[in-house]
């Protein structure tokens, strides 16, 4: 009985899978030539339901095979299927791989497809991220196999795939990439497009030139391998690429952004553009059409319509508690300019960088009444620091930390950062929503003061955490997506993690309230409510910040530039840009327009985590007895200083409200019951030799903003 047992259990499931496929295999026919799965637009709309764009094929034209160059159709099989000609419909290993990626994820993530279960998947069949649909495309591209030639199915393939830009089929890529025919297709200019067909928008050419150039060389490498190629590879240089068009206006204007980074989401989330395109989708997005409209409106009014080529201005707007992304301003043309500034372009944080050591100090037990020297200069081993200011810089007594963050004092935070430890602080930083890499500043002093390169939506979702309480929601723009029935094909589900304690999240703020109230951000302030934020500089003006939220909603706006050695000058009748001057002036004016009308929220009141109940009773910590250690000695040239904080304002800007500093550079010994810090280690590295380095962005030099 046993024995029946166990063979009953394997010959059960065998049979039954056995039987399936037999039913498939009967069931499913292969549909006649003239019976492609129609296209029809795909919508993506803001969150009111009011339409962003319409999504549809651009450019279809069928050509025979022959037309199209031997050069790049092999260019293509090498690409996706180097073995087309010499096996079967489906490719039973790449099946294999895949699906034990699917079973782990318990979806379709991967498809392990050939050319022949593409075009069957793309001329046949929807766009359904299931196991039925996968079956059905396994069964109908092995029959395909059976009943058509190679050249058929190439061809037809090749008619109906998409290359990006709205270009479906290789006609269309042709004349849209190279404005030329099919025919007249080189071998680089094949492999460009061939290099298309795995993800038609990370490795579109204008997009992500590094990128494509990756997959590029991969492509002309397999056609070498294969004995396609008639020179040698280092022969093959990647050709020239036509700038993208957009006819429909698509893309056109401060929208375009929201499309891409829409469609970028999309694609991420299984939906690719050459599918959204076709199949009828209804996409609703986090947008709020008002809130996008207030973003364009602050931003270029506050800045003007123009601005210098090398300057970028950048929005993003997240809601906190949820990580929706309401409002994006990547720029005034997305045709123009490709490179969204929000999401992709990354500037030095500068001064903004400092609510991230607050907090970590703060999670420490170092508490806001803490107090510190804030004269100026000070040396911490090798690297010296000053605060902004003429001469030796602005001169602070004991400064506790509200003090300290309202006016940015250097002196204050960079000791700060060193008695939390700057791995810590970059660690809270990651927590709170910092996705970028620190590189090696994080070893440094100078990371207290925004040495590293981050991008304003990443600051935004950081702020969102902290105006959440401490919960993290990672940032989203796609919130449902329906078929063409109807049908909810996917929905956000957001789930915040808390990865800040409450009542840290409180005093970050009750800080951040001074900034906005009596500090250097007073141009962000709210007629009908409070804000907190933060105000950033860079050394020679290259970047500018001010990222700031009310309960409601966490908003980082910035200008900054191409290249360290271009300031922010002369934009806007500004002779210096600061963030407490137009960033801090474009955050007041979208926050206002935004809230406007709805009733104010508190913010919860100051903790006081970390201090003693009663101040009167309390005694501050001994001093440390051992003088300061000097940093490891290192062969490096001499540090670089410290990137300035907060220039003054210019006289139309704030005249009144400029920061005054302490009288004498010092007020003499702290209260008594406030606790006194004094760094308790050494820094853990040398300076940035650069710190007011502004790496480039990866896309090429942009044209000037019309």
């Amino acid at each position: 009985m046993l024995v029946v047992g166990l063979a009953a259990a394997v010959l059960v499931p065998v049979l039954s899978g056995v039987a399936v496929a037999a039913w498939l295999w009967a069931t499913t026919d292969v549909p006649p030539p003239g019976s492609v799965r129609p296209p029809q637009a795909s919508v993506l709309r803001y969150a009111g339901g009011e339409q962003l764009a319409r999504l549809a094929v651009e450019d279809r034209t069928s050509v025979e095979l022959e037309d199209v160059s031997l050069a790049a159709r092999r260019a293509v099989l090498a690409a996706e299927d180097r073995d087309f000609y010499d096996s079967g419909g489906v490719s039973w290993t790449g099946m294999l791989r895949a699906a034990l990626v699917n079973l782990r994820s318990g979806e379709i993530e991967q498809g392990g497809s050939t050319i022949t279960q593409q075009y069957a998947r793309a001329a046949f069949l929807t766009q359904e991220r299931t196991w039925s649909r996968k079956a059905r495309e396994v069964v109908l591209a092995a029959k395909l196999a059976r009943e058509r030639s190679k050249d058929d199915v190439l061809e037809r393939y090749l008619n109906t795939v998409y290359f990006g830009r709205g270009a479906h089929g290789i006609q269309a890529a042709a004349r849209t990439f190279f404005g030329v025919p099919a025919s007249e297709l080189t071998a680089a200019q094949g492999a460009v497009l061939a290099a298309q067909l795995a993800a038609p928008s990370a490795y579109d050419p204008e997009r992500a030139p590094g990128q494509a150039l990756d997959r590029f060389v991969y492509v002309v490498r397999g056609m070498a391998e294969q004995g396609w190629l008639e020179v040698p590879v280092e022969a093959v240089g990647y050709p020239e690429v036509l700038p993208r068009r957009d006819d429909r206006g698509t893309f056109r204007g401060p929208q375009g952004y929201l499309v891409q980074t829409a469609l970028d989401e999309l694609e991420a989330l299984g939906f690719p553009q050459d599918e959204v395109e076709v199949a009828g989708l209804s996409v609703e997005t986090t947008f709020d059409a008002s809130a996008q409209a207030a973003a364009v409106r602050a931003v270029e009014e506050v800045t003007g319509t123009q601005v210098p080529p090398h300057v970028y201005r950048a929005l993003a707007s997240v809601e906190p508690g949820s990580g929706r992304v309401r409002a994006l301003y990547g720029g005034r043309d997305h045709p123009s300019r490709p490179l969204n500034a929000a999401t992709q372009g990354r500037a030095l944080a500068g001064s903004s960088f400092k609510t991230y050591v607050l907090a970590a100090a703060l999670s420490d037990g170092i508490p806001l009444r803490t107090r510190y020297d804030g004269s100026s200069p000070q040396s911490f081993g090798d690297y010296e620091v000053k605060n902004y200011g003429r001469g030796d810089g602005a001169q602070y007594g004991r400064t506790d930390l509200v003090e300290a963050t309202a006016q940015s004092v250097n002196t204050v935070y960079v000791p700060l950062g060193l008695d939390v430890g700057t791995q810590r602080v970059a660690e809270v930083a990651r927590s709170l929503g910092i996705t970028s890499d620190l590189g090696r500043e994080q070893d440094l002093p100078s990371l207290s003061l925004g040495v590293s390169a981050v991008t304003p939506l990443e600051q935004a979702v950081a702020y969102a955490t902290i105006a959440a309480g401490g919960l993290h929601a990672p940032p989203y723009v796609v919130e449902r997506v329906r078929g063409r029935d109807g049908e909810v094909l996917y929905e956000a589900a957001p789930s915040p993690e808390r990865v800040l304690d409450e009542a840290v999240a409180a005093d970050v703020t009750a800080a951040l309230q001074e900034v906005v109230a009596d500090g250097t951000g007073t141009a962000a302030r709210l007629p009908d409510r409070a804000a907190a934020g933060k105000t950033g500089t860079t050394t020679d003006n290259t970047a500018a910040w001010f990222v700031g939220y009310t309960p409601r909603l966490a908003t980082a706006v910035a200008l900054y530039t191409e290249r360290q050695d271009q300031s922010l000058t002369g934009i806007a009748g500004v002779a210096e840009v600061t963030g407490g001057s137009l960033p801090a002036r474009v955050w007041g004016a979208y926050t206002a327009a935004v809230t406007s009308g709805l009733e104010p929220l508190p913010f919860p009141e100051r903790a006081d985590v970390g201090a003693e109940p009663s101040p009167a009773t309390t005694t501050a910590p001994p001093q440390r007895d051992e003088p300061r250690r000097p940093a490891r000695e290192t062969a490096r040239e001499a540090p670089a200083p410290a990137p300035a904080d907060e220039p003054r304002q210019e006289p139309a800007e704030q005249p009144a409200e400029e920061p005054a500093p302490a009288p004498g550079g010092g007020e003499g010994p702290a209260p008594a019951g406030e606790p006194t810090r004094e760094p308790t280690r050494e820094p853990t590295g040398e300076p940035s030799e650069d710190p007011d380095l502004l790496p480039l962005p990866e896309e090429p030099a942009p044209e000037p903003e019309p």
